[in-house]
Formats: structure tokens, C-alpha cells, sequence
């Protein structure tokens, strides 16, 4: 009799790569989406300066306050983490390491997690 097997273990090499994949295109569109909606609240909260000093200084006290401010650790994150997964799609498309997407994409998160700690140890004893 002989034995068919269902799932191979190249399958699953393959399957483990597919959901890496699909994790880094994701979270390379939450990033993007995300970095368009910070643009459009940037551009408003500069442009608040064309009401008056005063409607300017009162924007810019809220933007001012401590949680708001560790917010930009966020946003560092996802400037990060946007900018290096952008750069090991492009590295993929030139056909550079295409067989190691799955370790540059943890290189991704490595380089993100290494400047949000470097980010948030220079910048909490500032915000706080």
C-alpha cells in the first residue's frame, strides 16, 4: 500500500512562508494608511497657525500634552518598521535574497524594536 501524504513538510515550509508574507504586506498597508492619516492631522494642526496665535497655541498645547507626545514613539514605530519593510521589498523585487523573505522580514521587526528602544530611552525621560 502506499502512503500519500497530505500536507509535506515542503507544504508547510511553504504555508509558514505564505502567512509571512501576507503579515508583511499587511502591516506594510496599516503602516501606510496610517502614515497618510498622520500627514492630513499634521497638515491640520500647522494649518490651525492661519486662525491666529492664539487658536495655533491652544492646538499646540493639546499636541504638548505627555500621552500625545508618547504617541510619537508610535509614530517613530510605524515610520520604522514602514521604511525597513519597504526596503526588503525592494531588495525582493531587485531578486536579492528572494529565497530569505521570511528572515529580512524579522530583520524588519528587529530594526524596529531596536529604534523604538533607542527612541523611547532618549525621549521618555523629556515627554515624562
Amino acid at each position: 500500500m502506499r502512503t500519500i501524504l497530505l500536507h509535506s513538510p515542503a507544504a508547510n515550509e511553504s504555508r509558514r512562508r505564505g502567512r509571512t508574507g501576507w503579515w508583511a504586506w499587511a502591516l506594510q498597508r496599516v503602516t501606510g494608511v496610517l502614515l497618510v492619516g498622520y500627514l492630513f492631522l499634521h497638515i491640520l494642526v500647522l494649518s490651525s497657525a492661519r486662525a491666529g496665535a492664539d487658536t495655533f497655541d491652544r492646538v499646540f498645547g493639546v499636541a504638548q500634552h505627555p500621552v500625545l507626545a508618547a504617541l510619537d514613539i508610535v509614530l517613530i514605530a510605524i515610520i520604522l518598521f514602514h521604511a525597513a519593510n519597504g526596503v526588503r521589498i525592494i531588495l525582493l523585487d531587485a531578486g536579492v535574497a528572494a529565497n530569505r523573505q521570511v528572515e529580512m522580514f524579522w530583520a524588519s521587526i528587529a530594526v524596529t524594536l531596536v529604534g523604538v528602544a533607542a527612541s523611547a530611552w532618549l525621549s521618555l525621560p523629556l515627554i515624562f
